[in-house]
C-alpha cells in the first residue's frame, strides 16, 4: 500500500503532483483536507487541529470525511508528524508527503527529519526529497539538479554516470561537496545516512 499525505503549506496543485494508484490510502492534514476536497478527492483519513481552516471549511471537512482524528491546538507534535506516525502503523510500501516545504524553515526542517522514520519522500511541484541507508542504488533523476547530503557521516561514497562523479570518498555532515549535481546514475555508500534532494528551478 502507498500512503499519500497531503499537508500544508498549500503552495502546490494537487492535480499536478498527484497520480492515482490502485493500492493507495490518502491522508489529509489540516488544511490539506480542504485542498483535497477542492480537487474532488475525499481522503480516507483526516488529521489535525484544523487551525488553518475557516469555520465553514471545517464544517465541510466534517461532513465529507468519515474518518477524522481531531487534536487540540496545544500539543507536542505537528499535524504532519501525527499523520506520519499514523501512517507508520499500516503495512505500507511507501509513504509520500505532498507539501511540507515552504517559507517556514522550522516546519520544513521538521518535515525533512520525518524522512528518517521509514521509506518516506517529501514532494511538491519543484522538489523531491528522501533518505537512503547504506547500499547500491540506481537513480533515475527527472529533475534539473540532484544533491546529496550526509545526515550521518557517510563512508565509501561512489557516484557513477552523474555529471560529477566520485570514487570511494567520505562525506562529512558539514560538507556541501555533493550539491547541485545533475543527471541520473548509480549511488553507493557503505556507512551513514544520505539525504537526496531532486529539484528544479522555480
Amino acid at each position: 500500500m502507498i500512503i499519500k499525505i497531503f499537508t500544508g503549506p498549500l503552495n502546490y496543485s494537487v492535480n499536478k503532483v498527484y497520480k492515482q494508484d490502485d493500492d493507495e490510502f490518502i491522508i489529509g492534514v489540516d488544511s490539506g483536507c480542504m485542498h483535497l476536497l477542492k480537487s474532488n478527492i475525499i481522503p480516507d483519513l483526516g488529521i489535525g487541529d484544523f487551525d488553518s481552516v475557516s469555520e465553514t471549511e471545517y464544517k465541510t471537512i466534517v461532513s465529507k470525511i468519515k474518518n477524522l482524528k481531531t487534536y487540540d491546538r496545544v500539543k507536542d507534535y505537528t499535524d504532519t508528524y501525527l499523520a506520519v506516525k499514523q501512517a507508520l502503523k499500516f503495512k505500507y510500501k511507501e509513504i509520500i508527503i505532498y507539501g511540507g516545504i515552504g517559507n517556514r524553515i522550522d516546519h520544513t526542517f521538521a518535515n525533512i527529519n520525518l524522512l528518517k522514520l521509514g521509506n518516506i519522500s517529501l514532494v511538491d511541484e519543484t522538489t523531491e526529497m528522501y533518505m537512503l541507508d547504506p547500499g547500491i542504488y540506481t537513480i533515475d533523476n527527472e529533475f534539473k539538479y540532484i544533491s546529496f547530503f550526509a545526515i550521518e557521516d557517510v563512508k565509501g561514497l561512489t557516484l557513477k554516470d552523474f555529471k560529477y562523479e566520485l570514487e570511494d570518498i567520505d562525506l562529512d555532515t558539514f560538507d556541501p561537496l555533493c550539491i547541485s549535481n545533475e543527471g541520473s546514475g548509480t549511488l553507493e555508500f557503505k556507512e551513514g545516512l544520505m539525504l537526496v534532494i531532486n529539484q528544479n528551478e522555480e
